[in-house]
Parts: C-alpha cells; sequence; structure tokens
C-alpha cells in the first residue's frame, strides 16, 4: 500500500485492499466459521461458549468435537460439492484407457474391427501388427485383439446374414443379371455375377452375388453351367443376362434354359465398333504419332521438367500426358483430347535441342496432316465416349438410352461433312457401318421386337419413339400390346388383387364412407377415382397419349405415381427398366478384386474371396456390435 501513489485513483486503492482481503480470508482455517472473535476472545456461534484466544486454533477445534452433529451436517455439503465437481471434470485420455472394459464394449471394438477389415479391404495382418496394436492398447488397455480364426469366423457369419438377408429381399423380384470372367493378380480364373431389380417403391438396387474361382476350362458348357448353378442357389427369376460379345460366352447363354433374353454389352459393342475405325490405316498412323510423344514424356524426367516450364511461360494448364489402353478406347480419347491441349508446349521442348536430341526429335516430330486428324476426330470421338460413360451406370435406367443415343449418333455425328479428310471420312463410314450391323438398325422387323426397344417404349421418357420410321412405330406398338396379353393370361392385374384383398365387408365400408362425404362437402369436392383401362390396347393408347417427361427426369419416379392407373404396363417395366446397358457392374468387381486379392493375401481360400467382396459391396457402411453367436461355439 506505501509503494502506490496518492494521486492515483481511489478505486484503484479499493481493489488492492479488496484482493488483500480475499487472500487472507483464503489463507483462514475453516473453524472460523464456526466462532466470532474479540479481543482476546472468541465466542462459539453453535453453544455461545467464551474460550480465551493466543493466535492459535487448536482450542476451537478441540471445542467443536462437542459439536459432531452440526460439523458434519456441514462437512457433508462440502463433500457433495466436491462430488459434483468431480463428476463435471472431464476424463482424461490416461483415466479412460484404464478403466475396466465391459463384455459390450469388447464386443462393439470387435466389430468395429470387421468392419475396418471389410469396407476398407485390408488383410487380416494388419489387425495384428505391433503398431495397429499400440494403438488399441493406448485407447483399450484391457482389450485384447481376437486371433485370426476368430475374425474370419465373424466374416462368415456377417456373410451368412446378408446373402439370407439379400435372398429374401429378391424372392419373387424380376431379375437381371450381369457376369463375366476375369483373372486375378495371383493367376486364378473367377466368375463373377451381379444382379439387378427394382423394389416395391421402384428404387434401382444393384448386388454382387457371387464371385467364385472357375479353374476347368471357360468353355461355353462350363460357363453355362456356372450360372446355372448361380440362378438355382439363389431360386432367381432371371429375366436377362448382360455378357461380354465373346463366342463363348454368346454360345453358353443359347445352352442356359433359365432365362429368358440375354444381350451383349452395350459398351462392348461400342467398342468393337468404333476399335474398327482406329484401326484404319491412316488413323492408326495418327495415334501410334501420338503414342510415341506421350511416351516420351512421360519417360524422360527432363522432358517432363521442361514442359512444366513451358506450360509456365504459355499459360497452359499444367496437365500431364495421358497414356491409353488399348482395351480402352475412350482412354486414346482422353490421350489424344490431352496431346491436343498441350500442342503448343509439347512442339516447344520438342524443339529445344538442349531438352530433346535431333535423332530423338526427327523421330517424335508430328506431320501436320496428323495433327488435322487429330483435330477432327475429338469432336467425333467425344459424343462417343460420353455415350459410353451414360450407358456404364449401373444405378439408373440405361437400357432405354441405347437405340435413342446410337440413332442420333449414326444421322448426326457420324455424318460425313465436306470439310473432312478422306481419313475423317473413312472413320465414319467404318464406324457407322459397324454401329449399323451390331445394333441390327437395318433389319426393322428385329428392331421392333428387342428387349431394348421394349425398355424404350416403357420409359416414359422415349416412349413417342421419334427416331424410328412410321411403321416400325407401328410394330414396336403391336409388339407391347401382345406382351401385354400374354403375361395377363399368367397373372391377375394390380387392381383385381386389390379388390380380391379388401373383402365385401370392407368394400361396403368404403362406399358408405365416400357417399357420406360427397353428402356433406358436395359432388365438386368428391375423390376422383383413378380409372384404369379395361383391355390392354386402351392402356397401351392411354399411356402413349400422355405427355414425355423432361430426359432429365427419373422414370422411375414417374412408375410409382402412375403404377396403379396403368398396372399391366408397370409390370413390364419392373422387369424392362432393371436391365443394364453395359456388364461394367461385373467389371468393377475386377477392381475391387485387386484390393482382396494382393499379396498380403496371395493364399486366401477362395471361399473367403467370396466373402469379402460379397460383403464389401452389399453392405451398408454401418458399424454394428457382434454377437455372441458371430464367433461360433468356440471364441
Amino acid at each position: 500500500i506505501r509503494n502506490i501513489n496518492l494521486s492515483q485513483n481511489t478505486t484503484e486503492l479499493k481493489c488492492v485492499m479488496a484482493e488483500m482481503q480475499r487472500k487472507q480470508d483464503a489463507q483462514q482455517s475453516k473453524v472460523w466459521k464456526y466462532f466470532t472473535k474479540a479481543d482476546k476472545t472468541v465466542s462459539c456461534n453453535i453453544c455461545k461458549a467464551t474460550l480465551k484466544y493466543h493466535q492459535s486454533t487448536s482450542a476451537m477445534h478441540n471445542h467443536l468435537k462437542l459439536h459432531p452433529l452440526m460439523v458434519t451436517a456441514n462437512s457433508s455439503k462440502n463433500e457433495e460439492r466436491r462430488q459434483q465437481s468431480e463428476q463435471s471434470r472431464q476424463t482424461t485420455i490416461g483415466e479412460f484407457s484404464k478403466r475396466p472394459i465391459t463384455d459390450h464394449r469388447k464386443r462393439e471394438i470387435t466389430g468395429l474391427l470387421v468392419n475396418f477389415i471389410v469396407q476398407d479391404m485390408r488383410p487380416l495382418a494388419a489387425v495384428s501388427g505391433n503398431g495397429f496394436r499400440d494403438i488399441i492398447h493406448f485407447f483399450e488397455l484391457g482389450y485384447v485383439i481376437p486371433s485370426h480364426t476368430t475374425l474370419w469366423k465373424t466374416i462368415t457369419h456377417q456373410y451368412d446374414e446378408l446373402r439370407a438377408q439379400l435372398a429374401s429381399d429378391i424372392k419373387d423380384q424380376s431379375v437381371s443379371l450381369t457376369t463375366d470372367l476375369w483373372t486375378s493378380p495371383t493367376m486364378e480364373p473367377y466368375i463373377t455375377v451381379t444382379a439387378h431389380y427394382l423394389t416395391a417403391a421402384w428404387e434401382m438396387k444393384a448386388k454382387v452375388l457371387r464371385t467364385c474361382v472357375m479353374p476347368e476350362r471357360h468353355t461355353a458348357v462350363n460357363i453355362a453351367q456356372r450360372l446355372t448353378d448361380t440362378i438355382r442357389e439363389w431360386g432367381l427369376m432371371v429375366f436377362c443376362v448382360i455378357h461380354d460379345n465373346a463366342s463363348s460366352m454368346n454360345l453358353a447363354m443359347t445352352l442356359c434354359e433359365d432365362f429368358i433374353h440375354d444381350l451383349g454389352c452395350t459398351g462392348h459393342t461400342l467398342q468393337l465398333a468404333i476399335k474398327a475405325g482406329l484401326d484404319l490405316p491412316e488413323v492408326a498412323k495418327a495415334i501410334d504419332a501420338a503414342r510415341r510423344v506421350v511416351s516420351h514424356f512421360r519417360h524422360s524426367a527432363v522432358a517432363t521438367c521442361a514442359l512444366k516450364k513451358r506450360q509456365a511461360q504459355l499459360n497452359v494448364k499444367e496437365n500431364r500426358l495421358q497414356t491409353d489402353c488399348p482395351t480402352r478406347w475412350n482412354s486414346t480419347f482422353t490421350m489424344l483430347e490431352r496431346l491436343n491441349e498441350q500442342r503448343i508446349p509439347v512442339q516447344a521442348v520438342l524443339e529445344d535441342e538442349t531438352v530433346t536430341k535431333p535423332t530423338a526429335r526427327k523421330a517424335l516430330t508430328m506431320r501436320a496432316s496428323q495433327w488435322e486428324l487429330i483435330q477432327q476426330l475429338l469432336p467425333v470421338l467425344r459424343p462417343l465416349a460420353k455415350a459410353t460413360t451414360i450407358m456404364c451406370g449401373e444405378m439408373h435406367v440405361g437400357l432405354s438410352f441405347i437405340y435413342p443415343v446410337i440413332l442420333n449418333l449414326v444421322d448426326g455425328v457420324l455424318r460425313v461433312e465436306e470439310s473432312d479428310v478422306v481419313a475423317t471420312r473413312n472413320f465414319k463410314n467404318a464406324v457407322r457401318k459397324q454401329l449399323t450391323t451390331r445394333f441390327k438398325l437395318d433389319t426393322e422387323d428385329d428392331l421392333a421386337g428387342s428387349v431394348p426397344i421394349m425398355a424404350c417404349i416403357l420409359d416414359p421418357r422415349f416412349k413417342d419413339h421419334h427416331f424410328l420410321p412410321e411403321n416400325t412405330r407401328a410394330e414396336v406398338k403391336s409388339h407391347l400390346i401382345q406382351l401385354l396379353r400374354d403375361g395377363e393370361a399368367d397373372q391377375p392385374t394390380a387392381t383385381d388383387n386389390v379388390e380380391n384383398n379388401n373383402g365385401e365387408e370392407i368394400g361396403k365400408k368404403k362406399t358408405r364412407l365416400e357417399s357420406d362425404y360427397e353428402e356433406l362437402f358436395g359432388s365438386h369436392y368428391a375423390s376422383k377415382k383413378v380409372k384404369s383401362a379395361n383391355t390392354c390396347p386402351e392402356e397401351v393408347q392411354e399411356y402413349l397419349q400422355m405427355s414425355r417427361i423432361p430426359t432429365m427426369s427419373n422414370p422411375l419416379e414417374w412408375w410409382a405415381r402412375n403404377e396403379k392407373q396403368f398396372p399391366r404396363l408397370a409390370k413390364l417395366a419392373r422387369s424392362h427398366l432393371a436391365i443394364p446397358a453395359t456388364s461394367t457392374p461385373s467389371e468393377r468387381v475386377f477392381s475391387l478384386a485387386g484390393n482382396t486379392i494382393t499379396r498380403q493375401r496371395s493364399s486366401l481360400h477362395p471361399a473367403h474371396v467370396d466373402a469379402l467382396i460379397f460383403l464389401n459391396a452389399n453392405q451398408e457402411c454401418r458399424t454394428r456390435i457382434i454377437n455372441e453367436e458371430d464367433f461360433g461355439e468356440s471364441q
């Protein structure tokens, strides 16, 4: 206080005095709560007794022992406050890890480990590594990681559960399949089968059914037997099978009698048609020259660094050149498009003598005619690449895209222009001829009754068939009516089912309620009943007279709203609109299998491969708590 300047504000002095009083009170004994101090005495607040005070609280402590109930009550309040403070305090990681682990917590962690293995496609060795164990022990000191046998039993149990659930979901559903053969990194041959169907709510579903090893020769008889075994094992009602265009696969489809229709993969058909144009001599030379340039930059670090500097100087996008894959023609389009984009910096690097040697420059320099050909091919290849990408989708209606897209390409993009060079004209003519032959555009009889055309007319986006001649449209309509008549004899319509399930008493009550409401609110507010057509031609005519929905709309949502109005057509739409346009769903398992069968998993049993791929492809991303049944009889 002496150090404080007297000229300072009085408020500051008061603050200092209050702080000193607070510190003095904090240092006082708790015994002063029960005593009042006089000059040299203290008086008890409980019994009013007077004690001598000699700067010590010992006598006061001894006196308080005469009043244990009062002191204990006050102490219990303090203890409650202390416990509340302890409960509100956040638990530290060290305290959390040292707490005892419950059985429920152990099962929960085991479920997370299985989820980690299945969803991320990790080998079992990942959870037995020292680093992973250290992490687990840091958070759960009392948890012991299960053995490989226990984890495999858990995965197998989850596979059996999910398989039973999927079998129940697709029972009595019209299912379409895709199938393909592939070889694992360990040189083991596999066959994959996927299923595609529509739920009762018109939602598209795509599931992997089976991925089994096929060590026998890939003949048509063996492929047909494998496919038949899968269909009968799952008890499927298969409507159509999508496959590649290999001769053995085509013959296998004719040998298998468990489905009605089969279609070649549209993506593979496009690949074969476009490859015929890319293999023309002039086109092939230009592509080979472009491939040499790209390969040079991909294998030369000096050229790559020089290209980056040129891109920065010329203000060009710093994109890397892309190589192509011979079995994927759209990768060739990507390579040509990227090379044409980087033409100026690429030519600048090739002409730089400090970067490119004269002998290499001579071999890599492309002629002006080749650059011109590439520039003319890109506008032709771009729509073809987009068509391939759209048709390869598996979670949207794609089969109805085929003929609107193909016919538009044939009549538009592939039409020869006067400005086209000879090589471009030959490319367009070759691809147009291949598409016309492979998609049977010149045989109207086969076209009218094909499954893709039926899917097209059952799709409310393309039902007007503006891309077909007038006589072909009439044939398509007649064929659709005949399909409805054939199906009508096999199964009653949805309207009949509703009437039969309601019963006579319920029908009377519903009629009486409707009449009462009409009497109360007037005939203007009476419910308008959706009246279904009596005959198949009437239903088709009413459906075709409705306005077409936009191309970007979802046809399944339209059918969900109008199913009751067109019950016969809805049944056909369920089977046709669920068919994928390509066998890409089976091919996507190849990349998934690449993450499954690795060097760390080179000795995986085929049944384990099937279980891992099945769970990864079909299981929802959710954490499942492991039960005792998941481990089998022995832990």
